[in-house]
């Protein structure tokens, strides 16, 4: 069912973005994905390009522990600068 609220549509689209971030950070393998890129698209205005970039490079990465380090500490970043802006009822 789709929601007549702008609000509760652009909070549904942030909660996504940010489930398709928590589950590739939760991959083992590399996950520079159609769909990582496109859930960043998304939070781009909610969050600094820095913890953005900084997810993306680190799923790219070829070694597993700092790929999985980056990988969680960005998005502990992201949903912290999210949540300061106002973007999760959370």
């Amino acid at each position: 069912m789709t929601s007549t609220d702008a609000r509760a549509r652009v909070n549904g689209t942030i909660e996504r973005a940010l489930n398709v971030l928590r589950e590739a950070a939760a991959e083992k393998g590399t996950v520079q994905t159609r769909g990582v890129a496109l859930a960043l698209w998304v939070l781009r205005g909610r969050c600094p390009d820095d913890w953005l970039v900084s997810f993306w490079e680190a799923a790219g990465s070829e070694h597993d522990i700092g790929r999985s380090q980056g990988l969680h500490a960005a998005y502990n970043g992201i949903v912290r600068q999210v949540r300061m802006q106002g973007g999760l009822d959370r």
